[in-house]
């Protein structure tokens, strides 16, 4: 009878310690489903998206409306209308991201309104318009691509915001007059002499003009000319422009002369294309040399 009280009291706290053990599963339980719902948005956020981006390329002349979004791991850029613009850049791919802020003068704007009304044509040239951009140099396989984005200005600190958050990478700021988002930044007509011969200076310029969006019209041994067609880009300009390319042989070498004609309509809106298509047509005709030093000796 002595021991009843004592194997009661055994059991008791044998029961105790169970439901303590068991206490202690759920709240390891309860703390592993707290810290997983807070991981998921880290590892799963949803996708902010951007309704008032534009798309720019020196390849044609006019910036076209996009719907801009970064999801979990990429950034997806779709075309407004039936454009052809639908791409994809893994965050894994990117290389850099850069912002620049330009200012011009609405000059062109104001010398539209200058017949109808010269004091509100002179006021609206006084004044200045800001643009947002947003450049990502990014890689597919061995290929170096950039993508340039014009921001709205109720937008662009969220995207940058969003873009260095997601990323992990930071965004650079850069001059607007040095920028290479400028594809035309302080380019100027071309008078060169290079280690080519003509007919390879000549099947090197036609893709070069071509690579900014100008349009071959005239193509002789030693003479070759382009235009542009007419856009609205800020980046790139009123459009418009006709570029014209002069070659003469000097032995071994060819003179190479490029200069860019403004006309008068729209001409304070236009740009200098010259050293951008020499230097294009330069990379083209330096791959087979690099490719040779390249290739190992047999």
């Amino acid at each position: 009878m002595e021991n009843r009280p004592s194997l009661c009291h055994s059991n008791y706290v044998r029961a105790f310690r169970a439901i303590v053990r068991a206490w202690d599963c759920a709240g390891v339980a309860a703390a592993l489903c707290l810290a997983a719902l807070t991981l998921v948005p880290a590892s799963f956020a949803q996708d902010v998206t951007f309704n008032k981006t534009r798309y720019s390329s020196v390849k044609q002349p006019k910036e076209a409306d996009v719907i801009f979004t970064v999801a979990d791991s990429k950034i997806l850029i779709k075309g407004k209308k039936v454009n052809g613009i639908n791409m994809e850049i893994p965050f894994s791919s990117i290389d850099s991201m850069s912002y620049e802020r330009s200012a011009r003068h609405r000059v062109g704007e104001g010398a539209s309104v200058m017949l109808l009304s010269p004091a509100t044509g002179a006021i609206l040239m006084a004044t200045k318009t800001k643009s947002h951009w947003l450049g990502i140099q990014y890689h597919e396989g061995d290929a170096k691509e950039l993508t340039v984005l014009r921001l709205d200005k109720s937008e662009y600190e969220k995207v940058i915001s969003t873009l260095e958050a997601r990323t992990g990478k930071h965004i650079e700021v850069l001059n607007s007059k040095t920028s290479p988002l400028n594809p035309t930044a302080e380019s100027k007509d071309m008078d060169e002499v290079i280690p080519f011969q003509m007919d390879a200076v000549v099947a090197a310029l036609k893709p070069a003009m071509e690579s900014v969006g100008c349009n071959v019209t005239n193509v002789t041994a030693s003479h070759i000319e382009c235009k542009r067609g007419r856009g609205n880009s800020e980046r790139t300009g009123y459009g418009g422009e006709k570029i014209t390319a002069k070659l003469e042989a000097k032995d071994e070498q060819t003179r190479v002369l490029i200069w860019t004609g403004k006309g008068f309509v729209g001409r304070v809106r236009k740009n200098n294309w010259s050293t951008p298509i020499y230097q294009e047509m330069l990379k083209s005709l330096q791959k087979p040399a690099q490719a040779t030093v390249a290739s190992p000796a047999n």
